[in-house]
């Protein structure tokens, strides 16, 4: 039975956290002794189950229902994505991630995907047969006096050969020992449910040896072997022997101290009509006393997200804020108000007939509708001026979702682009 799921949501207090939980986070330095909330999204395993931290104002589903399984292994495969999205080429320059146990989160679940798609490892045997199997005419016409017939030679026996699957062997029981001991903590995060991925391999005796031994037999193993799936899978096994050699699996941290990042980026990823705007704003150049001029590229404009509508010279500036947005002490302050208003600006520079609309996007929903910059002394409104920064609340589990299965959030998008 896979382990039970506690929930809670990033920026939560400190103080709700179940005792033992808050003094495992206190241990790994998820928290401090001065901390008021939590700043983790992610997964703490300990004794009593998995505890699932859920983004800030996400809405926290009922215990043990099957919606808590299905978003606690979403934020986790998102996780995944994130972490190897940022690893990538492509965000070589942004200096990767702080995501803790992206590693171990990345060989749990392919151990598991592979378990669940080829089952449990099988050592395959060739042998010798007789008028069955595969025909072996090489040996049957060396061993065989053939008789005449009409299309040719006739042997009464052919020789073959047939390929039998055991697994039956120290090498399955240590794959089988690995699967249900992951799949006891881990599982839900594939299947996104309480099923047990390990229910048909529960009476497959454990390995014997320890994990020394073990890993002689998986390196022994893999001399002999020559199928693709099957030297990846053994190359698995022996990676996680060495990963957990000393360590409890019940004792496990996966996730992120500071989620902002992974907020910006999965908006990035999930809104449509992105336009890639930065390799086109100006950069800024240095003026030396001698005269010369020297760009500095690595000091560029660089917005979150700019949207272009198909076809149109309609665009929008979006920043992704994962702030609370729940009143003015949460909302975004000047420095995030003069980043938009320029960047808008910049826009108008690149493509003067540009129409530029602003917006900030928070997790969740709250009351804020748009930012305004007003005259202190008339009240009045100075829009031409400073256009105004529409205020949009997104459901993090809907975003996290769309961010996995790769889909794009085109009403959403419309919205920012449209609905002033």
């Amino acid at each position: 039975m896979p382990s039970k799921l506690y929930h809670y949501t990033d920026r939560a207090l400190v103080s709700s956290l179940p005792d033992d939980l808050k003094k495992q986070m206190y241990n790994q330095y998820l928290i401090t002794h001065d901390d008021i909330k939590i700043s983790f999204c992610g997964l703490v395993i300990n004794s009593s189950g998995a505890h699932v931290f859920l983004p800030r104002n996400s809405n926290i589903p009922k215990l043990d229902s099957r919606e808590s399984y299905q978003i606690a292994s979403f934020l986790m495969k998102a996780i995944r994505r994130y972490s190897e999205d940022r690893t990538s080429k492509l965000y070589a320059l942004d200096g990767g991630i702080d995501c803790i146990g992206s590693h171990r989160l990345n060989l749990i679940s392919t151990l598991l995907e592979d378990f669940c798609n080829n089952g449990l490892y099988s050592r395959r045997l060739s042998e010798k047969v007789l008028n069955t199997g595969k025909p072996d005419w090489k040996r049957t016409m060396s061993n065989q006096t053939p008789f005449p017939g009409k299309g040719g030679p006739v042997y009464l026996d052919v020789y073959g050969t047939r390929r039998r699957y055991f697994s039956d062997s120290e090498v399955s029981r240590i794959h089988a020992s690995i699967i249900k001991q992951i799949d006891k903590s881990f599982g839900w995060i594939v299947t996104g449910s309480n099923l047990s991925v390990s229910q048909d391999i529960q009476n497959i005796p454990l390995s014997k040896g320890n994990i020394t031994e073990q890993l002689r037999v998986l390196h022994s193993e893999l001399i002999s072997v020559f199928s693709e799936r099957d030297i990846r899978l053994l190359q698995l096994l022996s990676e996680y022997l060495e990963c957990n050699h000393g360590r409890e699996i019940s004792d496990s941290v996966i996730g992120l101290k500071h989620f902002h990042g992974m907020w910006e980026h999965m908006l990035d990823k999930t809104l449509s009509w992105n336009f890639p705007v930065n390799r086109l704003l100006s950069v800024p150049t240095y003026q030396f006393n001698d005269g010369t001029l020297k760009p500095a590229a690595a000091k560029a404009q660089r917005t979150d997200t700019v949207l272009r509508y198909p076809n149109s010279n309609k665009f929008a500036v979006v920043d992704a804020k994962y702030y609370g947005a729940q009143g003015l002490n949460s909302a975004p302050g000047w420095p995030d108000l003069v980043k938009q208003f320029f960047y808008a600006k910049a826009l108008k520079v690149y493509c003067p007939e540009s129409k530029v609309s602003n917006a900030f996007v928070f997790p969740g929903s709250g009351p804020l509708k748009s930012v305004h910059m007003q005259n202190r002394t008339t009240k009045n409104l100075e829009d031409d001026d400073y256009p105004p920064i529409k205020c949009l609340y997104l459901d993090p589990i809907k975003l996290i979702n769309h961010y996995v299965k790769g889909k794009k959030l085109e009403e959403f998008s419309r919205d920012i682009l449209f609905n002033d």
